[in-house]
């Protein structure tokens, strides 16, 4: 298996141009315009956020980097959080090693979770 170079994006916002921290458009079409069930899916997510999270950061062998990671892009995708699925896809390319490319997208994730957990607010 062929190892990356370590890189750093050149800005986070090539990751996550164009998306919202919560596409609501998105979450109705999967919901069919049912609210409280896309705030319910929503809620669920959230809770379920410091445990995917936790599971990425603990993560010790390029297999449980690779599952956390694409659980998390899964996750994020299924209810509409597109930023946090981007940085997740980012992720998900790098190697468990990489510590320096790595810092930077988890500090923009951390971030983007408290961009969803807004938007649920306000929703």
């Amino acid at each position: 298996m062929s190892r990356r170079p370590k890189r750093v994006p050149a800005s986070l916002d090539t990751v996550t141009r164009g998306m919202t921290a919560l596409d609501r458009e998105h979450l109705s079409h999967y919901t069919m315009g049912n609210e409280e069930l896309a705030a319910e899916i929503v809620g669920l997510f959230l809770v379920q956020m410091p445990s995917i999270l936790a599971m990425l950061r603990s993560a010790t062998s390029p297999a449980d980097w690779k599952l956390a990671t694409h659980t998390l892009k899964g996750s994020a995708r299924a209810v509409g959080a597109m930023r946090i699925a981007g940085i997740a896809a980012e992720l998900e390319t790098l190697d468990i090693s990489d510590s320096e490319a790595r810092q930077p997208l988890v500090e923009a994730l951390d971030a983007e979770v408290a961009a969803v957990r807004e938007a649920a607010r306000n929703q």
